[in-house]
Order: structure tokens, then C-alpha cells, then sequence
């Protein structure tokens, strides 16, 4: 479906790509690799074809077969996110509208002279409609969104609302909504959460269309690509398999490029030496020309080892300065941003030592807690006590801002790090985060923003912080960096709390995992498939308000307290009971208006019914399709209200419940 052939682009002196080729079949599931600045993005561009080639050419099959990328940014909009999301297929939206007035139109006016034509594209708008599966769009795009972190009260609101982070699900969303032949996806994790990632994963396992993604993270290729193709200089590698399988493969052609490079070096210095030895005599003249030109052919097809001048990072982490056994202590901890409650009674521990993967969907609370942690803002209520000597260091997005634009790399670096801190011991740290040799002298100004987060890790390591919070230090890291980034974490002998999308990262590093649930922080004692698979669901399929009690409490509880919460579910049970009763019914409701309506959609698709013979018979199904659209969006409408009305009277016994 795609095909491009001798392709070359270079940017000034720079080559990105050298007469290089690659085939992309239909249905395939594609990871593109490489180092930073390799030029990744820009074949995406190529091949959106809003990039020029320098020479070669790119072939699409078909030729107008439809490309899908992953936007950084939406359009600002007060349109809600689900009809954002309904946008990423703009034929549905415009027949939809269109539909609309026409219907409109041919109630209001069944003696107008295009009464007829009208009719026709109705009927013509019904079928376009009904191609692309128009009346389940809603129901499709809202799951979309919901796997990607929203709750069902989101979708109606308007874009505008929501920060970038969130901004780029509902871009991911509508991407994914649009189901085109092949999408172009670039890091399409950066802005999500563990969960959202597991999520993501299993909806691209499920789809029949091609896509070919960027990503840094390991374990999602290995979960997501079946081919992999490398940019290494210029060059595009490609391998039918798993990542995983392509790395075993690199790595024994790595070994046997070696191999068959030292032994040309081998023949190569023995013709050198014969040649040296008798290029005097003139009885060896013609054997000795006879080498000669074997080594010109040698040293025009000469095989070059892998990986030569390019070294790994290798990040050296400062020792902490130390610090009292114990780190932190939570205790009975509320937090709130007015009435939003984040934190009810939350409790928790941090020794020494502890490398703590803090979990939960985003929104939850786990940027709060860190703020909390480092002291960037106050509880409401309850004790956050950092034990003596504990020096907090905090790493999120918003440490870019704190980098003057007038400074260099190393000035910016020497500014936070201890006293006595050596130029060799700044230029370790920086150079494992790819700021090396001239690098240094750079202006912060200059720096892209994966430049600058990654200034920011660097200046949070020399800052000596033996109290690491970590926010998604990954992000703009490429593979490389990332396993330096792994390995100096775990050697590291400080205390830190890590929020990562990356599962591969966090189970290396991490030797306990907490978990964000209903106002409270939980100890996860399994490893995290565990964790996605049971303890995200039960959180969710929670029901009832004292789904949250600890069971070992439950059982020393005095029995004053036991009447008193069993008169607190009493009365809610109480207070719920008629909102129960009327929600039902009008479920029963809403699924006999859309059977209702699901009848006179395909009772519309008729081409007999829009004969001038069938013009009452038309009039008058449309002006019952009409009112029941209006009487299901009612039932909705109520359906939502009650409960919300129940989800009120469940938080309110919850905390009630949580008091006893």
C-alpha cells in the first residue's frame, strides 16, 4: 500500500535519508526506531507528503487511499470532546447537519417546488449515512475516549475546557475514531497514563488497518508491532517480527559484521605486508600489483563494524547526602481544590531507601501528592511530615520554566549542584543525557523542549536531592537514554517515587508499587499486569460505598460503630431507592425508543417510500422519527440526572461511611 524508492532529503549538511527504500503492506503493524534527530518525524512528513523529496519517489495503493496522523495539537473549540471526536471523519458531521435541516425542511414545507429533490437527497444523505455506520458513531467515539482516561461526564464537555495533556487523548481519539488505511502515529503515549497505555495496546492489537508508530518504549512495541523498521544513517532497516525478535537479530548481525570486518582487516594487512616486503624487486612486481588493486577493491567494498564512535549514555548519579530512616510519613491526609476532593484520610510510609511506581489513572492525584511530598502546596487537613534531612527533588514539565533562557547548559547545571561540585562531575551527568563535549556551551534559549526536560533531569540529579519525584522523566528520551536512565535508578542508593507511563521502567526500578483508589493510597502487593487486570476493575465496578473498607479494620470495629454504618446504608439504600425505581424505567424506556428508532431508520432507507405516491406516508415518518429522537434525548437527559442524583448520595454516605 506503500512503497517509497530511492529516497533522499537532507536538510542543509545534514543527510536524513540516503537512497533508501521501504514497502509498507496492507494491514501491517509498524514500530519505527531510532535515535533522536535521526529524521523519524520527518519521514512521517514524506510520507503524509507534506515534506518535498530531494530525490526518489513515494507511491500510494490506492493513490487516494486515506492517511491519518497523530496532530500535537487540536484546533482551540467550544465544541464538546465527543463531537471533536465525531470530526475525525468530517463527511459524518456534515451529512448529519445536513440531514438535519433537510428533514426540517420537508416537514415545515411538504407543498414547497423542491419538495421532490429534497426527498431524493434525503434518501441519497440516509445511505451515506448508513455507509458509515452513522448511527453507532456516538457509541464508538465515546468508548474511545473512555478507554482513553475521560468519564462519561467529559464527553459533553467543551475542548476549551481540558489542558494540552488532555487536549492530545482527544486527538488520539479522533484519530483513532477515523479509522483510515494507514495511520501515522508519534509517540501517541507521551500524554497518557499506565492505564490508558494498556488500554491503547489492546485496541491496536484489534485493528484489521495499518499503522506505523514511533515510540521509545520497549514493552509497547513488543506489545503493538509485528514489523520493525530502524533509521540508522540515512538508512532504513526493515524486519518482519517482533521488536523483541528484531533485536536478537541486529545483535547476531552486529556480531557477524564483526567478524567478517576483522578478518578483511586481517587480509588487509597481510597484503600490506607482502606488498611493503617485495615492491622493490622486480621479480615480485606483478604479484605485488596484483594486491595492490585486490586492496583497492577491499577497501571500496569494505565492511564496517557496528556501532563504532557512537557510544552508549551512561548517566552517573550523584550518592545522596544522608538522611533520617525515615522519609515520609502521611497521616490522615485530606486534600481538596475547593470542592473537589482528591485526598480523604489518605496514609502512608516512606523509608529510607524505598523505590516507590505511584499508580493511577491520570486526574487521580498522583501530580498532587508529589507537589504534596516536595512541599509546593499544603494539605487541607492531616500531617505530611518529611523526616530530618530529607531534601526533596521534584521532576515534572513545569521544571522546563525554571530554566533562565540567558544561561548555558553547563551554567545552568553548575547553578544548582552542591558546592564543590567538579566541571568533570557536571559534564558526567549532562553527557549521559546527550549534552556532551561543545554541547555544553549551547544557550538554554536554543534548546528544543526535549532539550530542556532533559536539562531539567539533569539539573535535578546534581541538585543534591536524596528524595527523587519523578514525573514521567522519560518522555522525549530516546532508547538509549531511557536504558541509562533505568540503569542509574536502579544503582541508585536515594529514596524516590516515579509516575510512569513506561511498565518496562517502572518494574525494573521500582520494588513496591502504591496505588491511587477512591481518595486513598493503596498498596499494590502483585506485579502490575496484575494490577491492570484486577485492581483498576475492581475500582471501577465498585458499587456500593464501603467497597473501600480495609477488611482487617472491618473486623475490630466496635459494634456502635458497625450500627452506625449499617443505619448509614439503611438510609441510603433509603434515599436511592426511588431514584433506583425511576432510573429502571427509564432504561426500559430508552431501549424501546432506540428499537423504535432503529425500525424507522431502516424503514427509511426505502427508495419506494420517497415515490410521489409515499409523500404522507414519508411526512408522517419523519415526524416520528423526529419526535422520538426528542423523546430519547429527553430519557437521556433524565437517565443522567438520576444518576448523578445517586452518585451524590453514594459520595456523601461514603465519606460518612469513612468517619465511623
Amino acid at each position: 500500500m506503500l512503497r517509497l524508492e530511492k529516497v533522499e532529503k537532507r536538510f542543509g549538511a545534514t543527510q536524513i535519508l540516503t537512497h533508501t527504500d521501504l514497502v509498507i503492506h496492507p494491514g501491517e503493524k509498524v514500530g519505527l526506531i531510532g535515535l533522536n534527530g535521526m529524521g523519524k518525524t520527518t519521514l512521517f512528513r514524506i510520507i503524509e507528503e507534506t515534506e518535498s523529496l530531494d530525490s526518489g519517489r513515494v507511491e500510494r495503493h490506492p493513490p487516494h487511499m486515506r492517511i491519518g496522523v497523530l496532530r500535537q495539537e487540536l484546533t482551540p473549540s467550544h465544541r464538546s470532546i465527543l463531537q471533536e471526536t465525531l470530526g475525525g471523519i468530517p463527511q459524518l458531521l456534515s451529512l448529519s447537519d445536513q440531514r438535519e435541516q433537510l428533514q426540517q425542511q420537508i416537514i415545515d414545507e411538504p407543498d414547497h417546488s423542491d419538495y421532490e429533490q429534497w426527498i431524493t437527497q434525503l434518501g441519497d444523505i440516509d445511505h451515506a449515512l448508513e455507509d458509515l455506520d452513522a448511527y453507532t458513531a456516538e457509541a464508538r467515539a465515546g468508548a474511545i475516549l473512555l478507554g482513553l482516561g475521560f468519564t462519561t461526564t467529559d464527553l459533553k464537555q467543551p475542548l476549551d475546557a481540558f489542558s494540552g495533556g488532555w487536549r492530545m487523548r482527544v486527538a488520539l481519539a479522533q484519530l483513532l475514531f477515523s479509522a483510515p488505511d494507514l495511520m501515522l502515529l508519534d509517540e501517541p503515549t507521551n500524554h497518557l497514563d499506565l492505564e490508558s497505555v494498556a488500554w491503547l495496546e489492546r485496541y491496536l492489537s484489534g485493528l484489521s488497518g495499518a499503522y506505523i508508530l514511533i515510540s521509545h518504549d520497549r514493552d509497547f512495541l513488543q506489545r503493538t508491532t509485528r514489523i520493525t523498521v530502524e533509521l540508522e544513517d540515512g538508512k532504513l532497516t526493515r524486519y518482519k517480527g517482533s521488536f523483541d525478535a528484531y533485536l536478537h537479530w541486529k545483535a547476531e548481525q552486529a556480531e557477524l559484521l564483526s567478524k567478517q570486518a576483522a578478518k578483511q582487516a586481517e587480509k588487509l594487512e597481510a597484503m600490506q605486508r607482502f606488498i611493503s616486503r617485495f615492491r622493490a624487486k622486480a621479480t615480485k612486481a606483478k604479484q605485488v600489483q596484483s594486491r595492490v588493486k585486490q586492496m583497492q577493491k577491499m577497501e571500496a567494498q569494505k565492511v564496517e563494524a557496528p556501532g563504532q564512535g557512537r557510544a552508549a549514555p551512561i548517566i552517573r548519579l550523584p550518592d545522596p547526602p544522608p538522611c533520617a530512616s525515615q522519609v515520609v510519613t502521611i497521616d490522615k491526609m485530606d486534600m481538596a481544590y475547593g470542592e473537589t476532593q482528591v485526598f480523604a484520610k489518605a496514609e502512608l510510609e516512606i523509608s529510607k531507601g524505598s523505590r516507590i511506581g505511584l499508580l493511577g489513572p491520570n486526574g487521580r492525584g498522583k501530580s498532587t501528592l508529589l507537589k504534596l511530598l516536595c512541599g509546593d502546596i499544603e494539605a487541607t487537613q492531616g500531617l505530611v511530615n518529611l523526616g530530618d534531612r530529607v531534601k526533596p527533588g521534584f521532576f515534572a514539565q513545569h521544571a522546563l520554566e525554571s530554566l533562565r533562557p540567558e544561561d548555558t547548559i553547563l551554567e545552568s547545571a553548575r547553578m544548582v549542584a552542591p558546592a564543590g561540585t567538579t566541571e568533570t562531575q557536571l559534564r558526567t551527568v549532562l553527557g549521559g543525557l546527550l549534552f556532551s563535549g561543545q554541547t555544553v556551551e549551547k544557550q538554554v534559549s536554543v534548546l528544543s523542549g526535549g532539550e530542556k526536560a532533559r536539562l531539567a533531569l539533569a539539573r535535578l540529579f546534581l541538585s543534591g536531592a536524596n528524595f527523587l519525584l519523578l514525573d514521567e522523566p522519560t518522555n522525549h528520551l530516546d532508547m538509549p537514554s531511557r536504558a541509562a536512565l533505568e540503569e542509574a535508578l536502579e544503582s541508585y542508593q536515594g529514596t524516590f517515587v516515579l509516575v510512569s507511563h513506561d511498565r518496562s521502567l517502572l518494574e525494573s526500578v521500582c520494588d513496591r508499587f502504591v496505588a491511587i483508589s477512591q481518595e486513598r493510597l493503596h498498596a499494590v502487593g502483585e506485579d502490575l499486569d496484575h494490577y491492570l487486570e484486577h485492581f483498576v476493575e475492581q475500582e471501577n465496578s465498585a458499587a456500593t460505598p464501603e467497597a473501600d473498607e480495609d477488611k482487617s479494620t472491618s473486623k475490630n470495629r466496635s459494634k456502635e460503630s458497625k450500627r452506625e454504618a449499617a443505619h448509614i446504608r439503611n438510609t441510603l439504600h433509603q434515599q436511592t431507592k426511588p431514584f433506583r425505581t425511576k432510573l429502571t424505567k427509564c432504561e426500559k424506556l430508552i431501549q424501546t425508543l432506540e428499537a423504535e428508532k432503529e425500525v424507522m431508520d431502516a424503514a427509511l432507507t426505502d427508495s419506494s417510500l420517497y415515490d410521489e405516491a409515499n409523500k404522507e406516508t414519508l411526512k408522517s415518518l419523519l415526524e416520528t422519527s423526529s419526535q422520538t429522537e426528542k423523546s430519547l434525548a429527553k430519557a437521556w437527559e433524565e437517565w443522567e440526572t438520576l444518576s448523578m442524583e445517586i452518585e451524590t448520595l453514594e459520595e456523601a454516605a461514603k465519606e460518612a461511611l469513612n468517619e465511623t
